[in-house]
């Protein structure tokens, strides 16, 4: 696979037990509205997101992730987030252990507009950065975002509408 294609298979959103963003529906202005299901990221308090993943196609490169959001009331400030990597290896990694989750982050600037995306990007080295996530492995993808950050401003939800990640 030519790097830069996609290699980050996201198969499901999990919450982990407490402090998880919730879902919610954001609606559209048309006619019938849409409906589009984000995951509401508090104004106030670390809140976090699981995603189940698999690399598929990986050729050991770095990783990319790419967090489409957008602001439930907000049209200026920045949002701090983050995400980590647990790779769940072959008869090595216990879920039932505990994990310490290592952060690479990014503060992004709102759109404009409450209904507009932006697109941030947090990027991983191969190796111990990416906790040596390898192909064909699942790993759990960690979001969080952190409104206690001095960079994070804006107090109302941040609203993730998904995840993406391709090697770079």
């Amino acid at each position: 696979m030519a790097s830069g294609d996609p290699v980050v298979k996201v198969l499901r959103a999990m919450p982990p037990a407490s402090s998880y963003a919730t879902f919610d529906v954001r609606p559209g202005g048309s006619t019938p509205a849409e409906g589009v299901e984000v995951l509401d990221f508090d104004g106030t308090s670390i809140e976090y997101m699981d995603f189940l993943c698999r690399l598929e196609g990986y050729d050991g490169g770095g990783l990319t992730f790419t967090l489409p959001w957008s602001a439930t009331s907000a049209t200026s400030g920045s949002v701090r987030w983050g995400i980590a990597i647990r790779s769940m290896v072959d008869d090595a990694e216990d879920v039932d252990a505990a994990h310490t989750y290592d952060y690479n982050e990014v503060t992004d600037t709102t759109a404009s507009a409450t209904g507009e995306l932006s697109y941030p990007v947090i990027t991983f080295t191969d190796g111990a950065d990416m906790d040596s996530w390898a192909e064909g492995e699942l790993a759990i993808v960690r979001v969080r975002r952190d409104p206690t950050n001095a960079a994070d401003d804006i107090a109302s939800d941040a609203e993730l509408w998904g995840l993406f990640g391709k090697e770079t």
